[in-house]
This record gives structure tokens, sequence and C-alpha cells, in this order.
């Protein structure tokens, strides 16, 4: 038994290491397997991964080529928004999806009183399949739609451009087509960018463009006048913070305005701006070798001068040397002086001032000047004076900053400028020395015809203008007048041009019948002046420079006097 025993114990032994290396055997191929499982899994997970990255990278990249890109905003120089795209929904319908047309009428009309019922059957009766109803519909009229369920409804988004301010700086923001395309002002200029989303920041400040088209507009109704412009820029470097024409526009409704108000007084109107072209005669007088500084004019009797006889509008019976000629504004003086230094001598001033060219502006709506360049001594005495030469604003601006800028060429802009300043030189420095001090004379002597542009503590100086106005038909009406001012301040270190022209203004009681500049163009000057400085930071001045004043004192400026003489 023992034997037996032993025996199956043994036997037990054998079979227990057999078992145990069986299943040793099954773990290492069940684990190795599970390694190769996990293994392959890894590697597939590892390529699926990258073929989804792939995928992922794609539709990205897809998205990025096909996404409609917004149009660009507009700002102003503080950062104000002037002009930005929005989404809205547009209301279309397929006819042929429509079951009752009588009920789908009713349907619309409730909602939208403004289709008419006729129109609507016309649209509707088409055997087209998209029709477009309304441009642009509300969200209370799109949850209508809905709880109204009409049949063929399909409402698309749009982008619509809109315009925060209305009406403020409408002509240079311009405007863009039902495709949202520029077609007029900034818009157009910078189109490809704009459309592109980039953004465009212009020089103009918000504020003083809103303070300039109130002052102006209601200087015009105050003397009914048909309209006029305004120009704020920056004497340094040409920056135009303000430029208003009038009467403006809603730009958001620019599609429906009609052309003249749509038309830019400003950039594009061309006038003969009169007397303040005696500020550039005088300049070219003190530059050119023809003349000096102490000749004096007679201008005691009329011109006459082939079958023109040139007249001043209040006689001087006495000779007037060039700072009298400015400030007493002498027709027949500033004949004389351009007699003096001619035609050739004029021209080639009128030319480098840019005064015979279009504007290089970021707008596309720019003037050509119309300048008479026969080489007629009459034509060349007329001009002196601002007959015969027919600007925009805007040249008159440029010209006046470039005579207080030292002489240096300024171009306007409508962007704020990082690029270098031009070394351009029109004038000396002297000859722009001299020119402000009688800039200012004309605005502070009590002989000067702008003494209404005067702003306490501000040395403004400047140069009125009144024109006939030059009629459809050709000449000039003895009945309509173009009233320009041209100024600049402080005049000791002028930083801001301001240029007014105001078209067509009535003589009223409180004016005593009076139209001219000195009555209507002044007085807003004085009040632009006066608002914007503390925006610009431009502080009164408590104490002037005594080389200042000492340039005023040089020169005297005298009244009319019986029997005076020089």
């Amino acid at each position: 038994m023992k034997i037996i025993g032993f025996l199956h114990n043994d036997f037990s032994i054998k079979n227990n290491l057999k078992l145990r290396r069986v299943k040793l055997s099954i773990c290492s191929v069940l684990l190795i397997f599970s390694f190769t499982i996990i293994g392959y899994k890894t590697f597939s997970l590892a390529g699926i991964t990258k073929i989804n990255k792939n995928q992922i990278s794609s539709k990205k990249n897809q998205q990025n080529l096909f996404s409609k890109l917004n149009r660009g905003n507009i700002y102003g120089r503080n950062g104000d928004l002037l002009a930005t795209t929005i989404d809205v929904n547009s209301l279309n319908i397929n006819p042929q999806e429509i079951l009752n047309k009588n009920e789908t009428i009713k349907k619309l009309n409730k909602i939208f009183p403004e289709l008419k019922e006729e129109s609507l059957w016309r649209k509707l009766n088409t055997k087209k399949r998209h029709v477009n109803l309304l441009r642009e519909i509300s969200p209370k009229q799109y949850v209508l739609l809905l709880e109204e369920g009409i049949e063929g409804i399909k409402i698309e988004a749009k982008d619509k451009r809109i315009y925060p301010n209305n009406n403020l700086v409408s002509h240079i923001l311009g405007g863009t087509d039902i495709d949202g395309k520029g077609i007029a002002g900034i818009e157009k200029s910078f189109n490809e960018k704009l459309r592109n989303g980039e953004n465009i920041t212009i020089s103009i400040h918000n504020g003083i463009q809103y303070i300039t088209e109130k002052i102006m507009s209601e200087q015009i109704k105050k003397f009914d006048a048909e309209g006029g412009a305004g120009i704020v820029m920056n004497a340094k470097n040409g920056e135009i913070y303000a430029i208003t024409s009038l009467p403006d526009y809603n730009a958001n409704d620019y599609n429906n305005i009609n052309n003249q108000n749509l038309f830019n007084k400003a950039t594009k109107g061309i006038y003969e701006l009169g007397s303040t072209l005696k500020l550039i005669t005088a300049a070219v007088a003190f530059e050119s070798d023809h003349v000096k500084e102490n000749d004096v004019f007679d201008v005691s009797t009329p011109l006459k001068v082939s079958s023109r006889t040139i007249r001043d509008f209040h006689p001087l019976n006495y000779r007037l040397n060039i700072p009298e000629v400015i400030v007493h504004s002498s027709n027949i003086g500033s004949a004389k002086i351009a007699k003096k230094f001619g035609t050739s001598t004029q021209l080639k001033y009128l030319k480098s001032l840019g005064l015979m060219d279009k504007l290089d502006l970021e707008v596309p709506e720019l003037g050509k000047p119309q300048v008479l360049k026969d080489g007629k001594l009459l034509s060349t005495m007329t001009i002196s004076y601002g007959h015969g030469i027919a600007i925009t604003p805007l040249h008159l601006a440029s010209a006046t900053a470039t005579i207080v800028n030292d002489g240096v060429k300024i171009k306007p802009t409508l962007l704020i400028s990082n690029s270098k300043l031009s070394n351009d030189r029109i004038f000396s420095s002297e000859t722009s020395k001299k020119m402000k001090s009688i800039m200012r004379l004309v605005v502070s002597s009590k002989h000067g015809t702008a003494k209404k542009a005067q702003a306490t503590g501000y040395l403004v100086g400047g140069k009125t203008g009144t024109a006939e106005k030059v009629s459809q038909t050709g000449g000039y009406s003895k009945k309509q007048n173009i009233v320009a001012f041209t100024a600049a301040y402080p005049m000791n270190d002028p930083q801001f041009v301001i240029t007014i022209m105001i078209d067509n203004p009535k003589g009223q009681k409180f004016s005593f019948g009076y139209r001219t500049a000195g009555w209507v163009a002044a007085p807003v000057i004085k009040k632009l002046v006066t608002r914007i400085s503390p925006i610009l930071n431009i502080k009164p001045e408590t104490k002037v420079s005594s080389d200042f004043t000492k340039d005023l004192n040089k020169y005297k400026i005298r009244g009319k006097k019986k029997g005076a003489n020089l």
C-alpha cells in the first residue's frame, strides 16, 4: 500500500509540473499575443491620429481659404468708429413653392406694410425661383415670419455697411454699392484693403468735425446761403482734422441721395475765391527780385486795362505799400504788384504751390483748378486778386499752410502721417515771417477786413475774399457771391489752418445788407478757434513775444485820410 501510495504521489507531482508548464506556456503565448495586439493598436492609433490631424488641418485651411472676410472698419484719429459691417437678414421667396398667392400676399402685408400689394403680386407671378422682397428685415419681423409659416420664404444673411455717425464726415467716407464694393470717398480709394479685412484709420477728429459742421451749418442758415465748405488742417504736416461740405447726406443712405448733396464742395468744387489769393500775390512779391519791400502803389484812381476797369471796394486816395494792399484788400494795388513781377513768375509759383493741378489726396472726388494762362497782362492782374483762377477750398488751405509753415510746402492728407515731412521750399523763411505779420494785421488792425475773426486770447490771422459768382450762362452774377476766409493760428507759431467758403449768402437786416466775407465767413473763424482750441490743447496767449510784437509794429497801417500822400 505504501508503495502504491508513493507511486501515486510521484505521478501527481509529475502531472502537476506538466500542468504548470502548459499553463506557463499558455500565459506566455497570451502575453506575447497581447503585446502584439497592443503594439498593433498603438501603431494604428498613431496612424489614425496623424490622419485625423491632417484632416483637421486640411479642414481649417479650407475654412480659412473659403470663409468670407468682413470688410475692414474705418476709424477716426482717436479710434472712433466711422464705418463698419454688420450681418442683416434679407427676405427672399420662391414663387414656385407658394400654394395660395392671395393668402401669402395678405400674410406678407400684415408683417411688411411697406410692401405694396400690386408689387407683391407682380413678383409672385413669375417663373423665377428666387425673388428678393426686402434687402433687410428686423429680428422682430423675422420671428413673425416664422410664426406665420409662409411657404417659399428664404431668409439669407447679408453684409450691410453702416456709418454710426450718419452725416458726420460723409463726403470723405463715401459709400459702397449693394455688393459691398466701395464707390466713393475712402471706401473707394481703399477698397482692396478694406475688402481684404484691413482697417483704415484716417486723420479726422470726430469732435472737431462735429463742431465745424455745426458752426458752418448755423452760419449758412443765418445768411440763407446755398451751402459751403470748411477745413481744419494741421499747418505743420497737412493732416486734416475736419473737412465738411454742406449740404451733406446720411452715409447710410448713399445710393438714394441726389447728386447735389453728394457733391464735395471742399475737394471737388472749384471756385474763384477772390481776395484770399492776394496772400499768394504778396508772398510772390516779397520773394521776387522784381518787387522791393518798400515799393508803393498808387490806388487812388481805377485802373483801366484793355476793356476792363479794375476798382477797389473801398477806394483810398494815396499810395499803399504791400502790407497795406493786403490789409485794405486793394484790387488795384494787387494788380500793380502782379504787373511788376509778371506772368511767368506768377504762373511758376501757382504751379509750385499746386494750384494748377489736382491735389494728391486719398479720395477720388478731386477738382482740377482752372487758371487763365493766355499770357495777357489783364489775366495776370485779375488772377492776383482771385479772378481768372478757380480752385478748391482745400487748394487754398494747402497754399495758406505753405505760406505760414516757414515757406515749406504742405500737402493735405487724410491719413495720420508717419512719413518724413516735405523739404520742398516754396518761399524763404523771411517771406513767411513777413506774411504771418501781415495776416495777423488783417484781423487785428482796426483797418483790416477781418476784424470779426478776432478771437480773444488767440493770435488769429488770415485773409478775406469776396467774389462774384460765375453764372451758369457764363460771365459773373452781380447778385451772387462766393465768400471765403483762409486763416491760421496762433500767428507767432501757426499750428492750424482754417479755410471757410460759403456759397451765395444773402444780406440780412442784422448785417445791414452786407454779404461779404468779413460779415459772413470771418465770424465762423472766431467761433471755431474758440471752440476747438481747448480740444487741441492750444492755450490763450497771455503774453506775446517781443519779437512777434516788433514784427507787427514794423508795419504801419493807415486808414482813409483825406489828402493823404506817401
